[in-house]
């Protein structure tokens, strides 16, 4: 007899016409470095406590930050911009390769500054989907890197500015997180984009 449980949730997946899925993300997306996390929120396990689908693509509990640290905004284009995933690896060991292209339409100080150091750090992204909810674009338990691109356009109308290519190995394809975002502008809801609730 096989020592091995039946581990997998599934459920059905239904789409209906007349439903819109909206592509893209949002404007604002949020980075960190990953040394300013004091403590991360977990995955649940497969053929864990979980009974649904969904649970196991969301993280539970919240990121918590090293004393007076936050979350720093980036401004991005969405027409250029986006979040992705594919699988890489072999049985058993497959994991997600998670990347992120976003265009700053700069080139000035700030932006070629954040450039120097992104390259050499290990940088974390929470990025938000049209409908508000945030993804993670990076592991506690793998390394991501940080690529960057400057641009100062051509002519009179080529477009310049700085991309941002972004990339982590993962067991989930960019988990969501539906937890607290700490701000210079206040605590974000990874759940919709909206305020935290207060206590």
């Amino acid at each position: 007899m096989s020592k091995c449980a039946a581990k997998g949730i599934y459920e059905s997946l239904d789409w209906c016409p007349g439903q819109t899925v909206l592509p893209g993300i949002r404007q604002k997306v949020l980075g960190i470095p990953k040394s300013w996390i004091a403590a991360w929120p977990t995955l649940p396990a497969i053929g864990g406590d979980v009974t649904k689908m969904a649970a196991l693509a969301s993280y539970t509990g919240n990121f918590t930050l090293a004393a007076d640290k936050k979350w720093m905004s980036i401004t991005v284009l969405t027409a250029k911009s986006n979040i992705s995933s594919e699988t890489q690896g072999e049985t058993p060991s497959k994991t997600f390769l998670n990347k992120a292209t976003l265009l700053y339409a700069g080139t000035d100080e700030d932006a070629t500054g954040f450039c120097r150091q992104a390259i050499i750090d290990q940088f974390i992204f929470a990025i938000p989907q049209r409908n508000g909810k945030y993804r993670i674009l990076g592991s506690e338990a793998f390394d991501p890197d940080v690529k960057v691109s400057q641009s100062s356009g051509e002519g009179d109308t080529g477009a310049g500015g700085t991309t941002i290519e972004a990339q982590s190995t993962d067991v989930c394809p960019s988990p969501f997180y539906p937890g607290k975002l700490e701000t210079d502008d206040g605590d974000i809801s990874g759940a919709n984009g909206g305020a935290w609730p207060t206590e």
